[in-house]
């Protein structure tokens, strides 16, 4: 038998069907959307020429009390090559290091993640921790996306580097990143 609860207050209702389930209206909004509205998330754009094979380009630590996640990595290169995905651990050695600046995706917000960000030619100090992901950038100058159903989390504390296999071309990169 079908029910309706209604509250004495101010006269909202809730219907229950026969198999004693409740009826509701319900908004379902995206993480990255809520987390925007919020003013926490940003693009992380950058340019570098990693010099050599095997060099350290990219290289974040989340050094706040919130874990941070990437939601979206886009890469483009000058030539063909192979970027792989690190966490790692050590000092960092820079050779020609640039602080990245977060970009709001929320146009009102003023609000900036807490981490080291740093593009470089060549990073140093790092240990290799584990490879998550692999991208193979095969044509120049075409955008390539990383492509996972599931987002990179760093948790406080935690460090993540991106590293060119050939290197000597310069990449263009945009990683989008939330605080969780």
């Amino acid at each position: 038998m079908a029910e309706v609860i209604k509250n004495g207050d101010n006269g909202n209702t809730w219907h229950i069907d026969e198999d004693n389930r409740g009826h509701v209206f319900a908004v379902v909004e995206t993480q990255d959307k809520a987390v925007n509205k919020e003013g926490e998330q940003w693009s992380l754009p950058f340019t570098v020429t990693p010099v050599g094979a095997g060099d350290y380009f990219f290289f974040f630590k989340n050094t706040g009390t919130q874990d941070l996640a990437i939601t979206d990595l886009r890469t483009m290169c000058a030539s063909a090559e192979t970027i792989t995905y690190h966490w790692v651990t050590g000092t960092p050695t820079y050779t020609s290091d640039t602080d990245i600046d977060p970009v709001a995706k929320n146009g009102a917000s003023s609000k900036i993640p807490t981490a080291t960000i740093k593009s470089d030619t060549n990073t140093t100090g790092l240990t290799d921790e584990g490879e998550m992901y692999f991208d193979r950038l095969d044509t120049a100058n075409k955008m390539y996306k990383l492509s996972t159903t599931a987002n990179i989390i760093i948790p406080q504390g935690s460090q993540f580097a991106l590293k060119a296999t050939t290197g000597g071309a310069e990449v263009k990169c945009v990683i989008s990143i939330l605080n969780l």
